[in-house]
């Protein structure tokens, strides 16, 4: 007999027995002194059961954690990230693990895109509270966080559009599942966690979809047609064009990757928020509804102009000497500015 909390085919380790440990720290040395510097520590709060009441986030496993990310630290420059489903914003504080995925606040991301009022204002909420270590993302390779994120959106572009927009410009640190910066859907005719574990649609051959020169090991994704890597190299337009201008944005302005998150608002299907950092002073704003929206920017510098950065035919505009500004959206549309001095040129 063993214990197992995921499967009959996966029996847990017994962390109390200094053996596994040592063969576990033993295990991450190996791959520490070849030079991997950034490791995902899995479910981390079923480090240690106790019995088969007392066996999800016991004070042994945040223990456990925070031994093995001082393991892993205690090598330059390398990094963490926990996966802990019902803590998150625990795990992510220093001396846990340093950073965790942000559970909870991807499918108040994908809601937030449809329009829903109330998944906006939980994007905020969550946001605000959340340490800037706090890895976002919107799909992942387990089924419970939702199918592949174009599944979820039932097609609907825009709106994916405006969820990549969103989570790539908060705060914290975004992880992109693969395919997802092409809209690649599920493969096609599976379910569960294979449906989105299917090979990567580098090309529209639809024996192989690019990934290899003889048979793939999965059904490849339903829509591999269109969303594949070599139509969007092609397309300026395209999702993989914006994804990139995206993460340009982010890596040309530190308010972006590291700055503060301040003046957020919530209202009704529209965000908006600012990020700063030194110099860098950004604002940032969303219209999630299909209907025409004005956004209430405040708290800027009194007479500040607002330089668009993208989208690149956003209106320029100028904070009153209230520091206040009306900002006019369409409907599934987004903005970001760069605030500059009144009488900057």
């Amino acid at each position: 007999f063993y214990f197992a909390t995921f499967g009959p085919q996966m029996p847990d380790f017994n962390f109390r027995h200094p053996a596994v440990w040592d063969y576990h720290a033993s295990s991450l040395r190996f791959w520490l002194n070849r030079g991997l510097d950034g490791f995902r520590l899995d479910a981390v709060p079923h480090l240690i059961e106790n019995n088969a009441k007392d066996w999800n986030d016991q004070p042994e496993s945040r223990k456990l954690t925070a031994e093995l990310q001082r393991l892993v630290k205690s090598y330059p420059g390398r990094f963490t990230v926990c996966e802990a489903t019902a803590q998150p914003l625990d795990y992510a504080q220093p001396g846990l693990c340093g950073s965790a995925f942000a559970f909870g606040l991807e499918s108040a991301l994908v809601k937030a895109a449809q329009g829903d009022a109330a998944a906006v204002a939980k994007v905020a909420s969550y946001t605000a509270s959340a340490p800037g270590s706090i890895g976002t993302f919107l799909a992942n390779h387990d089924k419970f966080t939702g199918r592949r994120l174009m599944d979820q959106l039932r097609g609907d572009e825009a709106a994916y559009r405006l969820a990549a927009a969103t989570y790539l410009l908060l705060p914290g640190t975004p992880y992109i599942y693969y395919g997802e910066e092409i809209g690649q859907a599920g493969a096609a005719g599976l379910k569960d966690d294979p449906e989105i574990r299917g090979p990567m649609s580098w090309t529209a051959d639809p024996a192989t979809g690019g990934f290899t020169t003889g048979r793939p090991f999965r059904a490849l994704a339903s829509n591999l047609a269109t969303h594949n890597v070599a139509a969007q190299q092609a397309d300026p337009a395209s999702l993989l064009h914006h994804y990139r201008a995206l993460l340009a944005l982010r890596n040309q302005h530190p308010a972006v990757a590291r700055g503060s998150f301040a003046q957020a608002r919530a209202d009704g299907a529209t965000l908006s928020f600012q990020r700063k950092r030194g110099a860098s002073h950004l604002v940032m704003a969303y219209n999630y509804g299909r209907a025409p929206a004005t956004l209430a920017l405040a708290g800027l510098p009194a007479g500040a102009r607002l330089q668009p950065l993208l989208p690149a035919a956003t209106t320029p505009l100028r904070a009153d000497a209230g520091g206040s500004s009306p900002a006019r959206l369409a409907g599934q549309t987004f903005a970001v500015w760069q605030v500059l001095p009144a009488d900057a040129p």
